[in-house]
């Protein structure tokens, strides 16, 4: 059977957007009207994972930020080849904070939760290829303890650079998670039997990136999850279920294999994020049945 997971991350409703901006009052109700939106869509596609959206979140470069100190925000930059931004995350001396305040908007136990891995953080602040291990000890401090699904994003693993030390650094991520280390935009093959060697559950792969995908998980084995990046995140054109669910029946599991989106609907329109997230539904729908 295939299973089925959100996006780590949806896109930011106008309504709430304008009331961030404007400091408007209403920022904390609309904040749990949207929350609920998004979790009754999710409960509704029967997703095996539960995620808030990170409604308050700009983007994971900075999301992942704001769980610490000792930072400032920089230089905006593009995030990859999106139309779409961040802030430069420059450091002084990280410290963490308390997850507390995120995880009241998740009380649920299958709940998905997102941070930028150690690698990509140095990449996408400083520009450096080689893991941060201030960021990596001070984020793995925030989420000491935690329970649920963890999707650490390594988007930068695949421009080449794999460094020998981010096993070492993953090792500091709470085993409580059900952690999977989350790549996209590039092909995975060339990396993938580093990827296989890391200590997570399992990978998220964008397999939309990747032509040799199939051939890749067939001829060079599983870990013990599987996250098929299959519906696209960056193209409001919506799949067909039934095309997804082949595609994703193809590899000869090994293992728990999920659908999933290839990337956070950050980028999508509000509402074309929850028909998506029907899409994943109708998927899992169909594998039970099949």
């Amino acid at each position: 059977m295939v299973g089925a997971l959100p996006a780590p991350s949806y896109p930011r409703p106008y309504a709430l957007g304008e009331a961030l901006r404007k400091k408007k009052s209403n920022v904390e109700a609309l904040l749990n009207r949207y929350v609920s939106e998004l979790v009754d869509a999710q409960k509704k596609a029967s997703l095996d994972a539960i995620t808030d959206g990170r409604l308050l979140w700009d983007n994971v470069v900075e999301g992942s930020a704001s769980l610490l100190t000792g930072w400032q925000k920089g230089d905006l930059t593009r995030f990859f080849d999106n139309n779409y931004f961040y802030r430069r995350p420059i450091k002084s001396q990280l410290k963490p904070l308390s997850l507390e305040p995120e995880l009241k908007l998740m009380p649920w136990p299958n709940r998905l939760f997102t941070v930028l891995g150690p690698f990509s953080f140095s990449k996408l602040s400083s520009g450096e290829p080689a893991v941060d291990w201030d960021y990596a000890r001070a984020i793995s401090t925030v989420l000491s303890g935690y329970e649920g699904w963890l999707a650490i994003q390594e988007p930068s693993l695949l421009e080449g650079g794999f460094p020998d030390d981010l096993k070492a650094a993953l090792q500091l991520f709470p085993s409580s998670a059900k952690k999977l280390l989350m790549v996209y935009f590039r092909p995975f093959s060339p990396v993938y039997d580093k990827l296989l060697d890391l200590p997570v559950d399992g990978l998220w792969l964008d397999c939309l990136a990747d032509p040799s995908w199939k051939v890749t998980l067939k001829e060079r084995g599983q870990k013990r999850i599987t996250a098929l990046g299959l519906i696209d995140a960056r193209n409001t054109r919506l799949e067909n279920p039934d095309d997804v669910l082949r595609a994703a029946s193809s590899i000869n599991a090994t293992g728990e294999v999920y659908v999933a989106p290839n990337w956070g609907f950050d980028i999508l329109p509000y509402p074309v994020s929850k028909q998506k997230t029907r899409v994943l539904g109708a998927v899992k729908r169909r594998s039970e049945v099949s």
